[in-house]
């Protein structure tokens, strides 16, 4: 029991050199970082290079731009607003001076919501430590394990703010503000760092 607990407490001390890291932590995902961090604490967006910004509409296919297409045509409705339609008529996009993102704060809904679970969660981790049926690396990839998963889930539960009502059109109807092509909430991922 003495060698067990001895072993326990020197591997709960390499624990003090061992962090979590939580987030979209690939240097490839450089896109769904910016994403994800928009969608946090959300956006005023101005366009850079033109007078407006284009809004795909529901008939616009996934990916596409309006430089994809050659038969646009502008029509204003307001000094701040138009839109681009096709040549039947068919709105493709439309154009505004500015779109502001609301919040989605996934990431601190989770941390205040979770974090005492978590919280009890190390500790049960620390006691296995002590008793020989887990390891310091174990430990921290569970830990890393649950807080993704609950970021995750809070992502894919949120509702609120709704999308804009363009986004909800291309959307098929579906209004989940955090989960389009799942991109985003599979980036969600952990890493240790051994210090």
């Amino acid at each position: 029991m003495t060698d067990t607990l001895t072993k326990g407490i020197e591997e709960v001390s390499k624990l003090n050199r061992m962090r979590i890291f939580v987030g979209v932590l690939s240097k490839l995902d450089g896109h769904e970082a910016m994403i994800a961090h928009v969608m946090e604490y959300g956006a005023h967006i101005v366009p850079k290079n033109a007078n407006y910004l284009t809004i795909p509409s529901e008939h616009v296919p996934r990916g596409k731009s309006a430089r994809d297409f050659t038969d646009l045509h502008f029509m204003s409705h307001t000094p701040d607003k138009g839109v681009l339609v096709d040549k039947s008529g068919t709105v493709m996009f439309y154009l505004v001076k500015s779109v502001d993102i609301p919040p989605r704060p996934y990431f601190r809904t989770t941390l205040a919501n979770k974090f005492d679970s978590w919280s009890r969660q190390y500790a049960n981790q620390v006691h296995l430590i002590l008793h020989g049926k887990q390891d310091s690396m174990g430990c921290m990839k569970r830990m890393g394990e649950i807080i993704t998963r609950d970021i995750r889930l809070t992502m894919i539960k949120m509702k609120i703010p709704h999308n804009a009502p363009a986004t909800i059109a291309r959307k098929k109807g579906v209004d989940n503000p955090l989960v389009d092509t799942g991109r985003l909430v599979s980036s969600i991922n952990y890493h240790i760092e051994v210090i």
